[in-house]
């Protein structure tokens, strides 16, 4: 791969890591796809070769366990890969009450989640330092922006996700730019993997990650520091932030209690 544009996406065997390698694709980049599931990303990289021409490296990983993170970065370095641009989409969440989780399935999504995006974060922000250039993009969540009962430990996670991309925003300006994606629902395979059952209202603030991905990549090479995705998700972190914090949980509680399928 010679391409001097090399994007990396996680998560990327489907719904919005799929759109934001298609639309890195359009914008002339070469791609690193990865993700645990090797067919998934086979197929998308024969579909991206086909219509946008560039070249495309699947790179299976496995980023929820201990070592996922310096092997992939191992894998990449033996082909002589250097992204120029990581999009940190992989992640999961859980949906239920947080006593009734399995703890290994919290240890998982928490190493995804966290550990993983923020070992990616710093391998590769260290190379763009040095190498005076380069963009990350983290996806956190809509629920980033409040406590989130019944999903968390995933809220709390995608928290920390927001306030790590922020600081590191300006920490590693102005020569490596950072930028949070936080989407709302979208119809990925997110309620499989959680649990969770949207209610209608939420299923009416859906977008489509194609519009999602271009949102977030769009904020990312203008320079932004966060941006939301979608009208109504701005308007529910606005309440969030300026409601009471106890008086939010306790209304986003009484909105999926009744949809949460150990109820």
């Amino acid at each position: 791969m010679n391409s001097k544009k090399i994007a990396l996406v996680t998560g990327a065997s489907g719904g919005l890591g799929s759109a934001f390698a298609e639309d890195l694709a359009r914008r002339g980049y070469a791609l690193v796809l990865t993700a645990r599931k090797a067919d998934a990303m086979a197929a998308l990289a024969e579909r991206i070769r086909a219509s946008q021409g560039v070249e495309v490296v699947v790179q299976p990983a496995d980023l929820s366990q201990a070592e996922g993170v310096k092997e992939l970065t191992a894998a990449l370095d033996a082909s002589g890969l250097s992204p120029t641009v990581v999009v940190n989409n992989a992640g999961f969440g859980l949906h239920a009450r947080f006593a009734e989780q399995d703890a290994d399935r919290v240890a998982s999504m928490l190493r995804l989640n966290i550990l993983a995006l923020t070992e990616l974060t710093r391998f590769y922000g260290q190379r763009m330092m040095a190498a005076e250039g380069g963009h990350i993009l983290l996806v956190a969540s809509v629920v980033a922006h409040m406590p989130a009962p019944l999903l968390a430990a995933y809220g709390a996670s995608k928290a920390y996700v927001l306030s790590l991309g922020e600081a590191l925003h300006v920490e590693l300006a102005p020569k490596v730019g950072v930028t949070v994606l936080s989407p709302g629902y979208m119809e990925t395979g997110f309620d499989a993997a959680s649990g969770f059952q949207p209610t209608p209202a939420t299923r009416r603030t859906a977008l489509l990650p194609a519009k999602v991905a271009v949102i977030g990549l769009d904020a990312l090479f203008k320079g932004q520091p966060a941006v939301i995705a979608g009208n109504a998700n701005k308007l529910i972190a606005t309440i969030g932030k300026l409601l009471p914090r106890t008086l939010v949980a306790r209304r986003f509680y009484k909105a999926t209690a009744g949809r949460y399928r150990g109820h």
